[in-house]
């Protein structure tokens, strides 16, 4: 085959494949109920050269390309659409370029993972700021930046990770490579503001889910990590969707990340933590009903750090029942979410509730901590109303858990939990799209896209015709032969 001879001729044998074995693997992702569409070729380049010549060759070829990182979305982003599909697995591609610790950044391949660059990081005193999604064990700083990703930690002080890119190398759907940031002025060698030369061109590139070109290096500013750190958990056994609410709205008032120094802060409904005091995941929170909320904040400082310890502990126990803790076998998960990084495992705790014969159609969504609590009750409505369709399709509606982003906004941990019975993935897909329409309709905003996610904005007519115009002009301008990850978002 013509093809195949080409793209072994960049990447060699060693990293070329047809076999069925090999690329059967890459039909997968972690989104349950999406067809298993098993790619013609997989390939395993290890530079921005070798992706710009696969690119040229698949335009030549008129074959559709899937890049692909870690393989962690959960709404089918990393899975082909077609068996044509020359999948591209970017993983290899995950050297640490440079550590900068004049201009604060470091540049890396994007096929690193978030947990292994924070490693080397945090050897030298730093970390990324927003350690990356809650997937970052496994998932790469492209497909982070692809999704606006947060949740692997810090994300109350330090927002989406994609806030603190500031420089990105792409290649084109042309085969074309393009710097963007301060990286666009070919006198600068390392690139350290992300607004430079003009229009923030690099943002087309940033929760593209993958449509606009591959990404292959990128720039992330790094911050010191501060040395001391302390946490609470607390148990609120009424109204916890008010009183958490409450709780946050007055450590905001107070300054949130820059005077108290809040790194994480999340909120477990109480059906979210009836599951887990049932199967006895965190078993020193015994048999609480409830919601639970706990926080981190950080200081260089040891003396700032017990003077904020007691203003937030006292905003806490003001609306709350009573704290779970302080120690660990008292019911304070802080010290293992912070000091043993169980950020990367506390990201989606629905998966850990469900079995092998469960697994989560994730409706992830971007909600205003100012509405947090009505959106909650609304979703309540949303699962009681469709309580016969759940009950046929042996699925049901939840919520894992609400964390706090930077300034003004919240993650909704939200899903839908079912049986991997076949004959019922129809009627979970269908319950999936509903629910993804609702929130949409309600001005929620996708944590990520992905194939589903996306085809549902668009069949929702989220889009006014004019942006979606735009949007597809962008897309024929980076990507004329619709050769990159076609499907999502209609294109």
């Amino acid at each position: 085959m013509a093809l195949y001879d080409e793209l072994v001729n960049i990447v060699g044998n060693k990293y070329c494949t047809d076999k069925d074995y090999i690329c059967v693997s890459y039909s997968r992702g972690i989104d349950p109920c999406l067809p298993e569409i098993t790619p013609q070729i997989v390939l395993r380049p290890e530079s921005t050269v070798q992706v710009a010549e696969i690119i040229k060759i698949a335009n030549k070829y008129k074959t559709p390309i899937l890049p692909r990182g870690g393989g962690c979305g959960l709404m089918g982003g990393s899975k082909p659409i077609s068996e044509e599909t020359i999948l591209l697995d970017l993983t290899r591609m995950d050297k640490i370029l440079d550590i900068n610790e004049d201009t604060h950044t470091v540049t890396v391949q994007c096929g690193i993972s978030w947990s292994r660059l924070n490693a080397v990081l945090l050897d030298k005193g730093y970390y990324t700021g927003n350690m990356g999604p809650g997937s970052g064990l496994t998932a790469s700083i492209g497909g982070g930046l692809s999704h606006h990703s947060g949740g692997g930690g810090g994300c109350a002080k330090y927002g989406k990770c994609t806030e603190h890119c500031v420089g990105l190398e792409v290649v084109l759907g042309t085969g074309e490579i393009i710097t963007l940031g301060s990286q666009e002025s070919k006198f600068i060698e390392n690139p350290f503001i992300r607004f430079a030369f003009g229009p923030d061109l690099m943002g087309i590139f940033l929760g593209d889910n993958g449509i606009m070109g591959v990404k292959t290096q990128a720039t992330l500013n790094i911050f010191r990590r501060p040395p001391y750190y302390s946490g609470k958990t607390f148990y609120i056994e009424d109204d916890s969707y008010e009183k958490s609410q409450q709780i946050v709205l007055d450590m905001m008032k107070l300054g949130w990340s820059k005077e108290l120094g809040i790194y994480d802060f999340f909120f477990y409904p109480p059906p979210s933590v009836m599951g887990i005091t049932t199967d006895g995941l965190i078993e020193s929170w015994g048999d609480i009903k409830g919601g639970v909320i706990f926080y981190v904040h950080e200081a260089f400082d040891e003396q700032v750090l017990e003077r904020t310890s007691d203003v937030l502990e006292g905003i806490a126990k003001k609306h709350s029942t009573r704290e779970l803790g302080p120690s660990p076998e008292e019911g304070n998960i802080t010290d293992w979410f912070y000091a043993e990084q169980g950020h990367w495992q506390i990201y989606h705790n629905l998966f850990s509730m469900m079995g092998p014969d469960y697994f989560v159609a994730t409706t992830e969504f971007i909600y205003p901590i100012a509405k947090y609590p009505e959106m909650l009750y609304k979703l309540d409505k949303w699962e009681e109303d469709h309580h016969e369709e759940l009950f046929d399709a042996d699925a049901e509606s939840g919520v894992g858990q609400v964390y706090m982003l930077n300034h003004n906004c919240c993650y909704f941990g939200t899903g839908i939990n079912a049986t991997s019975d076949e004959d019922l993935k129809e009627d979970v897909i269908k319950l999936w799209k509903e629910q993804f329409e609702f929130i949409l309709k309600e001005g929620g905003v996708l944590y990520m896209c992905g194939q589903i996610g996306s085809h549902v904005i668009i069949d929702s007519r989220v889009y006014s015709d004019e942006y979606y115009n735009f949007f597809k002009g962008v897309k024929e301008v980076t990507d004329p032969n619709h050769i990159i990850s076609p499907g999502k978002f209609r294109f």
